[in-house]
């Protein structure tokens, strides 16, 4: 009789699991965002933004530089007050651009975050729309993942049909 039992309960067991395995995907965001028309020209706004605050940093930075080397080479021309004022103008200068930096920096980030955060709220109403349309009841990020069957894969489905649908977003 126990031997009926435990039969009886991995079989309801396993039968539920097969069941269950039929009506879960995995989506791989990161793939999409990267991969799709708009990620694509999202990361190339990206690319030329950072190009862009880096080239505006160098040249704020290469200026102070001669800054330092000019009031050095001046060090012992100059009287003591008159040094002591450079310096303190130069460590002013220090400070704002150090703060420039900070600034152009977490605005650069901030940028980066909500530009991906776009692209994932526009995603998505088109990744519900599947899974209802599918009868899909749980979706995993495949980072997740150790292993899967490739057939539960639903990124490149998702990816074509927000390609068609989106060609083009506003960031800002």
């Amino acid at each position: 009789m126990k031997f009926f039992f435990i039969k009886s309960f991995f079989f309801f067991l396993f039968t539920g699991l097969a069941i269950a395995n039929e009506n879960i995907r995995f989506i791989n965001i990161n793939y999409i965002i990267n991969n799709s028309e708009v990620g694509k020209n999202l990361n190339k706004l990206i690319e030329d933004k950072n190009k862009q605050i880096q080239t505006e940093l160098n040249k704020i930075g290469e200026n102070l530089e001669k800054d330092k080397n000019k009031i050095v080479n001046q060090k012992n021309v100059l009287k003591k007050e008159e040094f002591d004022e450079l310096a303190k103008n130069y460590d002013e200068k220090v400070k704002k651009f150090n703060q420039t930096r900070k600034t152009r920096t977490a605005e650069f980030n901030q940028f980066t975050i909500n530009s991906k955060k776009k692209i994932i709220d526009t995603l998505n109403p088109i990744i519900t729309n599947f899974l209802k349309k599918e009868s899909i009841q749980i979706l995993l990020q495949k980072d997740k993942i150790i292993f899967g069957d490739e057939k539960l894969d639903i990124t490149e489905e998702i990816l074509d049909i927000f390609n068609k649908k989106h060609k083009k977003l506003k960031f800002e």
